[in-house]
């Protein structure tokens, strides 16, 4: 008898190794195994420390390959006796033989069995007993409840001698065997008894393994670790019932010198203090629950029993019932008084962690906030963008941030909310700074989705004919839900909801992420690294105010309810449903990659059950969409479609920088952008190699599940970048994986853990590179606005707008009453046409419009990027300008720093 605690504290490495191999078949339920599944595998552990009781582990041995019912497996974990793990190799072929990689005892030795076990379910079996040939059998019957957690059965002491006059039946636990006052027939039990009892593998797996700190090691009669596990989980696995088989029977030896008087009270005594260590893990009410009930009602029959007339136990019982109680409650008191089961004092070295853990985050952030009070010069920025201005202190938050996120992941007894603060102010600092430094909306695209919202608060509805922009007409759910919101806070446009979105998008995401890592992996340590990972690695910039980031919080919330098997596929469906809803109306990439991830799930027999319904609903959802609604812009998109069709390399390529005409910084932000991306890559394929486990993983198939978009085409030369984002979390997990394997400490930090802060700043600062060194043509001053207020104010509907490129604040203002012309980024010859005569370049492009008044405007941003992505050669914006000052049909409006407007003149 023994007990066990709620709390959830993992054994080092075992908790951290066994905790990935969950990720094979992940599960949060109370069912730890689904009833469609066949028969489970079982394997049987024997756990021996001495060379002493090697017949009686030879008769284990031989009574497990007796089974009617044989195991998949057998294992023997040599408790540090490297004699006997020898001669067990030799005398026991058919025997997995492991040397115990942890603690020295009987909890330490057990957890390495479950480490190196294949089986479903794990039986184990003390070196001493020796098991019916119907034991195997008995147990695996079960386990057809899925509901059951674990299963336990009857132990038979076998005396060597026979059972002393004076030795009570009810106290049969004293030498390790079932007692009176357990059930007669199959019954759930708060506890099964060490010598004969299974788990489901993930059931141990999750609840951490046995504690170190308590169970036998060598003679000392010391116990209640399986009932500490068994109420741990319990606790984690709310409406699992441990269950109770009396016909699943062992013969356990009860040698000599276990039937004295002395045994007999030093194992009381031991329990007594037993007891009390385990009370002090999981609270004296749920370590105490059985005993009380034996105390109340098993021991006041005993002591009644040999004094009836037609008793058969002797009256020489009643001495032994009463010194045991006593000598057990002394045990208890004892120990109480003694403080057993208190976590031991944390050496300086873990201390120093902890302290640092908790200061970094205060001390980082107040660096940041003093950061964003320094005056940042933003205009000039050079070929790598912020990263030429921020301040010192800037960094010096961000690196303090890392290692102190570092610290609390090496620092075993860190909680989830430290976890979330770090990752909260990461997400700031990262997502917050362009906001607070710039005086107005980054990112080209960004406006153009400002003017789109616009335009639906200008006409209440779609426009019929947008050219370009007919995409967000035909999927409106995004713009049409950002337009009742403006209405609603009384506001004439949504510009302060664009500025502050990459915040409050990336902030929306945590909590999808750490859902759906939980489906993965109980651990937090690496849940909290994995959320972490992909946001020091999502440098594509794909988190500004768009449909896209809107529908990927939504694809990762869907994905998060679908893998999480607590609900029923159904309930699960319906939950999705309006998220898919929202989805297919709002982009149309997401859609099919949404599809594309719920036929993964349906080609993994544990998700099949919600993966198909999931696949029903939202392939119908974008059929219905895409044939009524988007029709238009599908049919339109067909031919360019099938011309891409199934060419992976030149799809990804397209989006790719052309480095030979690039500017210096922005080749060096590419490489580094490419060397992050190989990296991740190679991390991931680490993980999957190291864990094969982790092959069969959900995560696995959601990491490849985005590749096939390769070859739907290049999607505006952006599919590199969808793929790689729609990977990301998954990857992030792979990479957690990886990090928490190889790193993680065991009982303390070791050198290894040295590589935790070293892989999280290389992330991060490739993250910097990608996601900051692009600013310079992302950025815009109150120049840029103004010119672009003048150009509005000096042209006329129907007028056509020409410039290099679109990246400019107001390129879509009033689209619908205007034509556009980007020549940078039209066909190769209109470029070099423009840029060889600009004169004749551009003067024949507007007479291709007949009675329309053009306007060239060339500002800061288009000259930003050209230059710096190589679109045109280097300096040919201000080249073009001075040509134009002198010519003919060309009537300079405007040149100031930030903008250059001409007015060409129609032919005559």
């Amino acid at each position: 008898m023994t007990d066990t605690s709620p709390r959830t504290k993992r054994l080092a490495w075992v908790a951290l190794k066994a905790d990935l191999d969950r990720i094979a078949a992940p599960t949060r339920a109370p069912v730890p195994a689904p009833t469609s599944t066949p028969r489970p595998t079982l394997t049987v552990i024997v756990c021996a420390y001495t060379m002493d009781r090697w017949d009686d582990l030879t008769a284990a041995v031989a009574s497990i390959r007796a089974q009617d019912e044989p195991p998949a497996e057998t294992i023997l974990v040599a408790d540090h006796c490297h004699e006997l793990a020898a001669r067990a190799t030799r005398a026991f072929p058919d025997v997995r033989v492991l040397r115990n990689r942890g603690r020295r005892g009987l909890s330490g030795a057990r957890n390495t069995g479950v480490e190196g076990a294949r089986g479903d379910i794990v039986a184990f079996l003390d070196d001493d007993a020796r098991a019916e040939p119907d034991w195997t059998m008995r147990l695996l019957d079960g386990y057809t409840d899925p509901h059951v957690l674990g299963v336990g059965g009857r132990i038979r002491p076998a005396w060597d001698t026979a059972r002393p006059a004076w030795f009570p039946t009810e106290f049969d636990w004293v030498v390790g065997c079932t007692y009176r006052g357990m059930p007669e027939h199959a019954a759930p039990v708060r506890n099964l008894i060490g010598a004969n009892m299974s788990f489901r593998r993930r059931v141990l797996i999750e609840a951490g393994g046995f504690r170190t700190d308590l169970g036998r090691v060598g003679t000392r009669p010391l116990g209640c670790e399986e009932t500490e596990l068994c109420i741990r989980a319990a606790a984690r696995h709310r409406g699992g019932t441990l269950g109770y088989e009396p016909l699943a029977v062992v013969h356990h030896r009860v040698p000599v010198a276990r039937t004295t008087w002395r045994y007999f009270r030093a194992r009381c005594w031991a329990e007594g203090l037993s007891k009390a260590a385990v009370s002090r893990h999981t609270g004296a009410r749920r370590a105490l629950a059985a005993e009380r009930s034996y105390l109340s009602s098993t021991i006041p029959r005993a002591l009644v029993r040999p004094f009836v007339s037609d008793a058969r136990a002797p009256k020489a019982t009643v001495p032994a019932l009463v010194l045991g109680v006593l000598t057990t409650a002394l045990g208890y008191a004892t120990g109480r008084a003694r403080g057993l089961g208190r976590d031991p004092l944390p050496g300086p070295g873990r201390l120093a962690l902890k302290a640092f853990g908790l200061l970094a985050l205060p001390v980082a952030v107040l660096l940041w906030i003093l950061a964003m009070r320094t005056p940042v010069a933003v205009d000039r920025m050079g070929g790598l963008g912020l990263l030429d201005v921020l301040p010192g202190r800037y960094w010096c938050a961000l690196g303090l941030l890392t290692a102190g996120f570092a610290a609390t992941l090496l620092d075993r007894a860190a909680r989830t909310p430290r976890h979330a603060l770090y990752t909260v102010a990461l997400v700031t600092m990262l997502h917050a700074t362009p906001a607070v430094l710039y005086e107005n909306l980054r990112y080209a695209w960004a406006w153009k989705h400002v003017e789109v919202v616009d335009q639906f608060l200008r006409l209440g509805t779609t426009a019929d004919d947008a050219r370009e922009l007919t995409p967000y007409h035909e999927w409106p759910g995004f713009f049409a839900g950002i337009a009742a919101a403006v209405r609603a806070c009384g506001v004439s446009d949504a510009l302060t909801i664009a500025v502050w979105s990459p915040l409050a998008f990336d902030l929306a995401l945590i909590a999808p992420l750490v859902l759906l890592y939980r489906n993965f992996t109980r651990n937090r340590r690496i849940v909290w690294a994995a959320v972490w990972i992909y946001f020091s690695t999502a440098w594509v910039g794909q988190d500004y105010f768009a449909p896209q980031t809107f529908a990927f919080v939504l694809y990762v919330s869907i994905l998060a309810l679908a893998l999480d098997r607590r609900r029923r596929p159904l309930a699960t469906v319906a939950l999705c449903a309006p998220l898919v809803l929202a989805v297919v109306t709002s982009h149309q990439l997401t859609p099919i990659m949404l599809v594309i991830a719920a036929l993964a799930l349906v080609c993994t027999r544990a998700y099949r059950p919600v993966g198909v319904p999931l696949l029903a609903l939202t392939v119908t959802a974008v059929a219905a969409w895409d044939l009524t609604v988007a029709r238009p812009f599908v049919l339109d998109q067909l031919a360019l479609a099938r011309d891409q069709l199934g060419h992976f390399g030149a799809n990804a390529n397209s989006g790719m920088v052309d480095l030979g005409a690039a500017d210096p910084g922005q080749v060096l932000v590419a490489q580094v952008d490419r060397a992050l991306t190989a990296a991740v890559v190679l991390l991931a394929v680490a993980a999957l190699v190291q864990r094969p486990r982790l092959r069969r993983s959900p995560a696995a198939l959601l990491a490849l599940a985005p590749v096939p978009l390769l070859a739907a085409g290049t999607y505006g030369g952006e599919i590199i970048f969808r793929v790689y984002l729609f990977a990301l979390p998954a990857v992030a997990f792979l990479v957690a994986s990886w990090l928490a394997l190889l790193c993680l400490p065991r009982r303390r930090p070791s050198p290894r853990a040295l590589v935790v802060p070293l892989v999280l700043t290389f992330l991060l600062t490739g993250f910097v590179f990608g996601y900051y060194g692009k600013e310079r043509q992302n950025h815009f001053d109150d120049g840029e606005l103004a010119a672009r207020d003048t150009l509005a104010a000096v042209s006329a509907p129907g007028d056509l707008i020409v410039a290099a490129t679109n990246n400019f604040p107001g390129a879509y203002a009033d689209y619908e009453k205007q034509e556009h012309r980007w020549f940078a980024m039209e066909t190769p010859a209109l470029r070099a046409a423009v840029v060889r005569d600009p004169v004749a370049g551009l003067t024949t492009l507007a007479d291709a419009y007949d009675g329309a008044t053009a306007y060239l405007f060339l500002t800061a941003g288009q000259r930003a990027q050209c230059d710096r992505t190589g679109l045109l050669p280097t300096g040919a914006l201000d080249r073009m300008d001075r040509t134009l000052a002198g010519a003919r049909r060309f009537t300079l409006v405007l040149r100031d720093r930030d903008a250059v407007i001409y007015r060409i003149e129609p032919s005559r």
